[in-house]
């Protein structure tokens, strides 16, 4: 190796601080490379663990029980009207109410000398129907000259000829008629029943027992 005059190194051997951090850069990136290449083309071998001893774990039983449930059946039990006696033929005169009460309710029975919707008795003449307007539950009065029911607090009518049905006034329904049997043999005279619901009441039969 030739020197220069000076004792010095040659010049073309000389390296500069930036060449030699240069240098130092790639050799330290081709290093991090073939790490990473060289864990990928070699893997290390994974650890594997043997199986320890066999246990022998002996479970309980239990026993289950089966239950049974049991529904209970509601049986509905139809109410029917009873029937009861209300009047005879021999208290009856022609045009005249006679007043009774059949399952709790006020009625009127009349015999109106002519043939009736749903009349009974020899001439077919007699008839009963709730007391209570179907307007306003107003309690009716019978009115002999026009042979109507008549409701004094507005003045609603109803032919009892006719089934009830109403005539003048604010009343748009009919009058419950009370559905009557008679007894041939004894002149007895029997309500079983009405034809549609007593005014204020949404079952006639309310507190009847079945």
């Amino acid at each position: 190796m030739s020197r220069s005059d000076n004792g010095g190194e040659d010049k073309g051997l000389r390296i500069t601080r930036r060449e030699f951090l240069a240098a130092a850069g790639a050799g330290a990136a081709a290093f991090i490379v073939g790490a990473v290449v060289g864990s990928t083309a070699f893997p290390r071998e994974k650890e594997v663990v043997k199986p320890g001893p066999t246990q022998t774990v002996t479970a309980t039983a239990t026993e289950t029980a089966t239950i049974t449930e049991t529904q209970t059946q509601v049986q509905l039990v139809e109410k029917k009207y009873p029937k009861v006696k209300i009047a005879n033929v021999s208290e009856l005169r022609e045009g005249q109410p006679v007043f009774k009460e059949y399952i709790g309710h006020r009625i009127v029975v009349i015999k109106l000398g002519e043939e009736a919707v749903n009349g009974v008795g020899p001439d077919k003449d007699i008839v009963a129907f709730s007391m209570l307007c179907t307007h306003m539950g107003g309690f009716l009065i019978f009115d002999g000259n026009t042979k109507t029911l008549i409701c004094p607090l507005h003045f609603s009518q109803f032919d009892p000829s006719r089934g009830g049905q109403p005539v003048v006034g604010h009343a748009t329904e009919y009058l419950p008629q009370v559905i009557l049997e008679y007894d041939e043999a004894s002149g007895d005279i029997f309500a079983v029943g009405f034809t549609a619901l007593v005014y204020g009441r949404y079952d006639n039969l309310q507190g009847v027992k079945a």
